[in-house]
């Protein structure tokens, strides 16, 4: 499989080479981020639209689940200064301090797994949150808390996630479980619908 590196918000972060002055937050699945008062000289074109993602959630305390989801994600940096100082000194551990999110459709396509209304994991300046019940393979989860959001500035190349994000949860009214969900530019995945069994996506790539 592709060897990838993901960077680890609070603790280690990413500022994406294209980004907006202000924080914005998600005002629909496809919406672009303007930013307000650019300085053309040093943005160039507009940051890149949300991308369609194929999410894959597992559940891997005392129960294992697994489950596929179809989503958007999208992350931005706040701040062309601090955009432009990373990629002065090509250093992309530079503190992000924008917006990234990863939300799950309201209405999932595949079989075995449904979200409620606007179930999504955050970081908005370095503040992680999430919330939302979904379904796999017949359970309930609750998200109760996200504990890291891992960000790629390679997102979109086959094999290597967009984003990676550890949380907890409730299962069945149960408390204690922690999950971990890993989203992919859904463009590079293959969805397998096995003749048992649910459909899954494989967004391995080449190796």
């Amino acid at each position: 499989m592709k060897r990838y590196s993901l960077l680890l918000l609070p603790l280690v972060a990413v500022v994406f080479g294209v980004s907006c002055r202000d924080t914005t937050s998600p005002a629909g699945s496809h919406a672009l981020l303007s930013p307000r008062n650019p300085d053309p000289a040093e943005i160039g074109n507009k940051p890149p639209p949300p991308v369609d993602a194929a999410i894959t959630i597992e559940i891997s305390s005392d129960i294992h689940l697994f489950g596929a989801f179809n989503g958007v994600y999208f992350a931005n940096g706040s701040t062309v200064e601090s955009a432009t100082a990373a990629a002065a000194v090509g250093d992309q551990s530079l503190t992000f301090d924008g917006t990234a999110w990863l939300r799950l459709d309201n209405t999932q396509p595949l079989t075995g797994t449904s979200t409620s209304a606007n179930a999504r994991f955050q970081t908005v300046n370095g503040k992680l949150s999430g919330h939302g019940t979904l379904v796999i393979q017949g359970h309930v989860v609750v998200i109760t808390e996200v504990t890291s959001f891992g960000l790629n500035p390679e997102c979109g190349i086959p094999g290597d996630p967009c984003a990676f994000v550890t949380f907890k949860a409730t299962v069945d009214n149960e408390t204690g479980h922690t999950g971990s969900a890993q989203a992919f530019d859904r463009s590079t995945c293959d969805l397998i619908t096995p003749g048992e069994g649910d459909p899954y996506y494989d967004c391995e790539g080449s190796s």
